[in-house]
This record gives structure tokens, sequence and C-alpha cells, in this order.
């Protein structure tokens, strides 16, 4: 199913451009953070074709629809002119800093530019709104429970046949498949995320005071999650070699001295995680460096991006399913005490949030001298709507009218630092993926030790860059700690499942370490000026 419309390319279209794509994409039922970021594609490709074009130019806006996908494009017949890049230079500043954020916007959505038989083409890719998947996988959840109590009860031999015989090669294929597909989707989010940057020169200032906080933010993340594991989860000794990691320490350590690979396809073949991102970060700026001159490649990484992004897509669409089958055949087995368990972990798991959250709230009042009950109050709108969406985009607006308005945050500031605080600061999967992983383990009979942890949890900074900026679909991550501590892949279902509920706190934590980050900024940036104007003074 496909519509079209030919419109005048002048900025008086823009009104009629956005009502078509608004009233199309609302029949389709798209998520409002989806639709937002639809409109300012049209209007961001809309505006600079129209400084470049005729005065008697023409553009084609066309939506299709095939199964859950939706692609909208524009077409300009003309000169090659991709409205996704940016001039090196400009004579305002401050409009330079806000395009780089719109830009950075526009990538985090999957948007390919091409240019073939003298036609400018820039599509962007969107989904229909999905369900809940905190409401599916809770259905999945009480029904599996419910089944296996139901199996143990009035046919426990049948239950355990059922289970050797059905569900466990159901759920091992399943899991073998997300194993399969981790390390692409890794590797093209990665150069996919630094190649849709674009003039980097001129965001330096505050990209260093962005970096410094992230990193902070990072740093104790990892330290809480330290402290928590070995207070309630790991022993004295370890046991990690029983999973077939027998050095995890000179694991990492081969991994971190050795991250430039000497064969490009060897990494992929033995799953050298940080040697893949190594290579994604290289080719990234490379292509970054060179943008517009190999369209070709750029076409092939951003639809493969595109493809592999559809995969895991329906992936997270089978997750209630496979969450079924596994905690079904959890019950039958007569492991079905695991569940109970979880609960303690969930309770790690918000200490963990918490403490991480009350030391941000004290770097207000100790260096801006700000009270954390007045910055909630002024900070709530916006935390209440990732709270219960667990998602970063759809706090976008009130996030910026918030910290404009009530925060007095310069402009540029913010439209830079939210749409990169949905790429990198995601800080809170660090304890979910590492605490996770070692109660799962301890499940099956893992012991950990603290130098066990200390490898891992370099590998968890680095993974909680990669966490895709979607509900849920971070769970695929688990995979990459499950090999490296030797954990059985069937423990994937209890991980996701708690991962898919603890989206939302982690989430909100994740939008407030941008927020606050952004204060620290706006405070030290206005310290800079005071010293510029004493100095003029």
């Amino acid at each position: 199913m496909e519509s079209k419309k030919i419109l005048p390319l002048q900025l008086s279209s823009l009104d009629e451009a956005n009502d078509f794509v608004q009233e199309l994409l609302h029949q389709y039922k798209c998520p409002k953070s989806d639709n937002m970021k639809a409109q300012l594609f049209v209007e961001e490709a809309i505006v600079y074709w129209s400084e470049r074009a005729e005065a008697d130019d023409s553009f084609e806006l066309s939506i299709q629809k095939r199964f859950r996908t939706i692609t909208l494009s524009l077409n300009y017949w003309g000169a090659p002119e991709n409205p996704l890049t940016i001039p090196e230079t400009s004579g305002d500043e401050e409009e330079d800093y806000n395009r780089i954020g719109q830009n950075i916007l526009i990538g985090l959505s999957a948007v390919t530019y091409s240019y073939e038989k003298g036609c400018n083409n820039v599509s962007y890719t969107l989904k229909q709104k999905p369900l809940n998947p905190a409401l599916t996988t809770a259905i999945a959840l009480i029904g599996a429970i419910f089944a296996g109590l139901v199996f143990q009860a009035l046919a426990p031999d049948l239950g355990k046949q059922i289970g050797s015989g059905i569900l466990t090669p159901i759920s091992s294929t399943f899991f073998g498949f997300l194993n399969a597909i981790v390390i692409p989707v890794l590797f093209f989010s990665a150069i996919g995320s630094i190649f849709n940057m674009d003039n980097l020169a001129q965001m330096k200032r505050i990209f260093r005071l962005l970096l410094t906080w992230t990193m902070v933010v990072m740093l104790l993340a990892s330290a809480v999650s330290l402290i928590i594991a070995q207070m309630f989860l790991l022993g004295e000794s370890g046991s990690a070699s029983q999973g077939g990691q027998s050095d995890l320490w000179n694991q990492i350590g081969a991994m971190v001295f050795g991250i430039i690979p000497t064969n490009i396809i060897q990494p992929f073949l033995d799953g050298n995680t940080l040697e893949i991102i190594f290579l994604a970060i290289i080719g990234g700026v490379v292509m970054l460096t060179l943008k517009g001159r190999f369209p070709a490649i750029t076409r092939i990484i951003t639809e493969a991006n595109l493809i592999f992004s559809t995969i895991l897509d329906a992936v997270c669409v089978m997750m209630p399913g496979v969450v079924f089958i596994s905690i079904l055949n959890m019950m039958i087995s007569g492991e079905g005490a695991a569940l109970l368990g979880a609960f303690r972990l969930i309770a790690l798991l918000l200490g963990s949030y918490l403490i991480i959250d009350l030391a941000m709230l004290l770097s207000l009042a100790f260096y801006e001298r700000i009270s954390p009950l007045a910055y909630l109050k002024s900070a709530a709108p916006f935390l209440l709507i990732a709270l219960s969406t667990a998602s970063s985009s759809a706090s976008f607006a009130s996030h910026t009218s918030t910290a404009l308005s009530k925060q007095k945050i310069r402009d540029y500031v913010v439209h830079f630092s939210i749409p990169v605080g949905v790429l990198f600061n995601k800080q809170d999967a660090i304890p979910m993926l590492l605490l996770t992983s070692v109660f799962v383990g301890n499940i099956y009979g893992i012991a950990f030790s603290l130098a066990d942890m200390i490898p891992v949890v370099i590998l968890c900074m680095i993974l909680s860059v990669a966490v895709p900026p979607s509900p849920g679909m971070g769970a695929f991550l688990f995979t990459i700690v499950f090999n490296l501590l030797g954990i059985p892949l069937e423990g994937l279902a209890l991980a996701v499942t708690i991962a898919i509920f603890m989206d939302y706190p982690a989430t909100t934590g994740n939008v407030m370490t941008t927020n606050i980050g952004m204060v620290h900024t706006e405070y030290r940036l206005r310290a800079i000026d005071a010293k510029k104007t004493l100095r003029v003074l």
C-alpha cells in the first residue's frame, strides 16, 4: 500500500506535507515519538532542498507500508543534494549546534540517502506501534507459571516429557539464533551511530563536557554494581571454569590489548566483541570523513543496519512466546523456585539504580547548589513519561521544553545533548547486565568471585553504549555476557523477563543522567562566560 503527493519545493509546502504525513501515520498507529521524528525528517529535507532548488521545482512525498514496516520517502529531481549533510563551517555558531542536534536525532532513525538517475531520494523507515513489551511479557510469565503448576499437580511425568522433547529444543533453537545475530547487530548499530553524526568539529567543547559526565556516571554505575554483587551474589572463590571460561581476566586482557585485529574476518568468527567495536569505530569515522564519496558502500551499510534491526524487531516480537516456553519448562522441570529468588535480584537492581540517582542528585547540590527536591520538581514531567513508557524518545518533547523553559539551559546545549544522551547515556544497563548475569549463573551452579567480575564489568561498560534506544531490545546483549561467563543460554529467558520490567526505572535513570549532565554543562558554560566578561572589563 503506497500513498504519494507531489508538492512545490518551497517552504510554504511544509504545513501541507506535515499534515499528509501525520494523517497517514496516525492511521497506521505509529508511536508518537516516531511521528515527531518523521515530521522533523520531512521539515529538514524540504528546508535543505528548497534553499538549492529552482523556483518551479517540486518534490514527491510518498509513504509505503509493507507488513508492519512503513517507509517515508522524499524524491527531488536535480543535482546531487544530500539533506543529511551539514557544511563544516557556518557564520552562526548556535545555529550550527542546533542543526547538529537535529541531525543526530535523525540519525537515531533508519535513514538512507541515495542518488540515482538524476533523483535525490531520502527515506526514513519506522514501525507500527508495537504492543507494550512489559504487558505481553507479564501475560506470558503468569500463563507459564499457571500452566506449570497445573502440570506439576496433574501430570508431572507428562510435563517432564514435554519439556525435554518439545520445549527445550524450541528454546535452544531460538537462543542459538539470537546468539548468531548479536555480532552483526552490534557492528552495524555502532558503525551506523557514528556515520549518522555530522560536523564533529563544531561540537568539541560541548561534547567534551558531556563525555566527562557520561564517563563519571559510567564508572559510578560500575563501582555500585561490583559492590552490590560482592555483598549479595559473589563468593570468595569462583568456579567460572565450570562454564568453559578457564581464565576470564586473561581472556578480557587479551581482548583489550589485542583490540586491533590482524584479520578483518576473524573477529566475527571468534565473536571478539572489542575487536568488532574497534572495526565499527574505525569504519564509522572513515565513512563520516568521506561522507558522500562512496554512496554504494554507504547504502550497503545503512541497508544492512536496517535488515538486522528488522530481524531484531522480529526477535523481540517473538520474545513473549519464548518466555512462556522457557518459564514453563523451568516450572515443570522443578526449577520454579528460581523465579521466587528473582525478587531478590529485582530489589538489588532497584537499589543500585537508587544509589546512582542519589549520587547524581548530590552532585547538583554540591557543585551547583541546587536542591534535589527542587530539581525533581522541575524534572518531574519528562521523568514520569520515561518511567511510564520505558522510552527516552517518548520523553523528548517534554524534556526539551522543560530544559529550555524551566531549567534555563541554552538551546544549542539542549538540542545537542538530548539526542546524544539517547545514544550514549545508558549507564543503568551496567548493573542490569552484571547483576542479572551473576544471578542466573548462580542458578545454574556457577560461582563467581570479584576477580572474575572486574574484567566482565569492563565489557558491560562497553556494551551499555550499544543498547538500542527501544523498550526491551537491549536484552540481546545478555547473550555476549552469558557466552563470556559460560552461562547456559537457556537462562536468557529469565534474564530477558527481568530486563523488560526493569527497563522502566532504568530508562528513567538514563534520562536523568542526560538532564543532569546538561545542567552541569550549562553551569560550566556560565562560568566560562563570566570569566570572559571579567577579562573584557
